[in-house]
């Protein structure tokens, strides 16, 4: 069976909800939300479009600070679908403490900022990056024989692990310090990502890894710079900054036109490949 399921952590608001808004709307592909509220995110992700096919949304609920919850989602996830469904996995989890120098770095705050922003990340990639094709169905996808039910939004031959990272994580492009919690986790991320690609291409899986840098995106991580959600505050698209739909969008879009050598890169909403 063709890989079938899009995996997405973090759907309880904003670009995660979007994001699954995107998979539901322009593929065949089940969409799996995770998040910690599962009745939130299916509120979230279905709220203004009668025309969803709530029929192939999945909620589960999550605690990303649990493996134990993650392995139980992703075996909730193979009971339902089978141990080679996975076409796309997204981990979009984010929190930002915006320190502007050391004397405001909290232990509690770092704590919780890995947490989210990286561990749990990671920990998406060890439950659920097991669920990609191998072996033969890996083969049947290589070769063309299995139908693509993201066609022209996913790779046919390829599936796509995409963490949603941050320009500000880039140490090559630190320009004005501070955010030492936020740029170093994404930072730390960005660093899973690049160590994932190379497990995947050793182990020959069908798949690639890539960061990706959605811009100033209207969220309530965001809402000291975009008002948060709901705000009527003017957004500057030439500056990068967009509702999360439109961000939602943008990278969904740069996703589909992937290919294997793209395969552990950091690239932003316009496609342009960032340092590391």
């Amino acid at each position: 069976m063709a890989p079938n399921v899009a995996i997405i952590q973090g759907t309880g608001s904003g670009i995660g909800a979007q994001v699954a808004k995107q998979y539901l709307s322009r593929t065949g592909l089940q969409v799996v939300a995770l998040s910690r509220d599962a009745s939130r995110a299916k509120n979230a992700i279905l709220s203004g479009d009668l025309k969803l096919d709530e029929s192939r949304l999945h909620t589960i609920s999550l605690d990303i600070k649990s493996e134990e919850s993650y392995h139980a989602a992703a075996k909730e996830i193979t009971s339902r679908f089978g141990d080679s469904c996975l076409k796309t996995l997204w981990n979009i989890n984010g929190i930002l403490h915006a320190e502007k120098n050391l004397s405001q770095i909290s232990l509690d705050h770092l704590q919780e900022t890995f947490a989210v922003n990286t561990f749990s990340h990671l920990l998406g990639f060890k439950h659920f990056v097991p669920l990609i094709p191998r072996g033969s169905e890996a083969k049947k996808i290589q070769e063309g024989s299995a139908e693509n039910l993201a066609e022209g939004v996913l790779p046919g031959d390829l599936s796509v692990v995409a963490s949603l990272s941050a320009k500000v994580g880039s140490i090559a492009d630190n320009q004005k310090g501070g955010w030492y919690s936020y740029r170093s986790s994404k930072a730390a991320v960005n660093q899973l990502i690049k160590t994932l690609s190379k497990e995947l291409e050793l182990r020959s899986v069908p798949a690639i890894a890539v960061g990706l840098h959605p811009g100033t995106v209207r969220s309530n991580l965001s809402k000291d710079f975009t008002g948060g959600e709901g705000s009527d505050q003017p957004l500057d698209k030439s500056k990068g900054q967009f509702e999360a739909s439109e961000a939602a969008k943008n990278l969904v879009d740069v996703v589909s036109g992937l290919k294997k050598g793209d395969n552990g890169t950091f690239r932003d909403y316009k496609n342009e490949t960032l340092p590391w």
